[in-house]
């Protein structure tokens, strides 16, 4: 190799270097400070619950009636039982009637697929969401209370779920 390649081949060497490193840097097209602070696991405010079997969301599309429906519902454990989070939404097109976040308790395990447990609407929106003609819904275990940790914890899950 000539003197003359050998000077050519170290400045493309160090020029490709260069420019690799300056792709590091903070040119504009990437972010150097990401919102989220590490892993989903390690953020709070990114916490996912899991999702109710379809047995337990027809419970509750079965409580609130026809005029309302449900597609999931979010589940945490809590004391005395299982708490679920479900956005009701109206059935109708037109309807002013915002989505409403309802939290429902019940003695059984929501996430199997056997569920047939009792549903107790827990919250205020849940109450309100009951059709009036239909039965389904129980009482609320006295254990359960809409101000729970775990009531709390479903309802932001839910919330979280539906941001994504």
């Amino acid at each position: 190799m000539s003197s003359r390649t050998k000077t050519a081949a170290v400045l493309v060497g160090v020029a490709s270097v260069a420019l690799l490193l300056t792709a590091c840097q903070d040119g504009g097209a990437q972010n150097g400070k990401p919102v989220g602070k590490g892993p989903a696991t390690d953020d709070p405010a990114r916490q996912t619950c899991p999702v109710a079997a379809k047995s337990a969301v027809d419970a509750i599309d079965a409580a609130v009636g026809k005029q309302d429906d449900t597609d999931f519902a979010s589940v945490q454990r809590g004391d005395g039982g299982w708490y679920l989070a479900a956005s009701i939404v109206p059935n109708v097109k037109d309807d002013p009637k915002t989505d409403d976040v309802t939290v429902w308790a019940t003695t059984a395990d929501p996430t199997e697929e056997d569920f047939d447990g009792p549903l107790a609407p827990v919250n205020d929106e849940a109450r309100a969401s009951v059709s009036s003609d239909d039965a389904s819904a129980s009482a609320v275990p006295s254990t359960c209370s809409d101000d729970s940790d775990a009531a709390k914890a479903v309802a932001g899950c839910l919330i979280n779920a539906a941001n994504r």
